[in-house]
């Protein structure tokens, strides 16, 4: 799944905003409890418990640097050339 298709999803509340010096995605996955995100290459991986157990998502990344961090079950993704 790529920024663009969860920005696009109707179950998940996102906004992707395009700046002249970054691309960045905020995300509400209504993760209630505790969640850890990490960038690996060009992937952000998202892990987290939900009623129905342990969760894994993934997400790809455009070409160039990230930084990725979940807040009170809101995603938020910067990508910078």
């Amino acid at each position: 799944m790529s920024l663009k298709h969860i920005a696009e999803r109707d179950d998940v509340f996102a906004r992707r905003y395009d700046y002249d010096d970054e691309e960045l995605l905020a995300a509400d996955l209504g993760v209630s409890g505790e969640a850890t995100v990490d960038v690996l290459d060009d992937t952000v991986i998202v892990v987290f418990e939900d009623e129905d157990g342990p969760r894994q998502l993934e997400l790809e990344l455009p070409d160039g640097e990230a930084e990725a961090f979940i807040t009170n079950g809101v995603l938020t993704i910067e990508v910078r050339p």
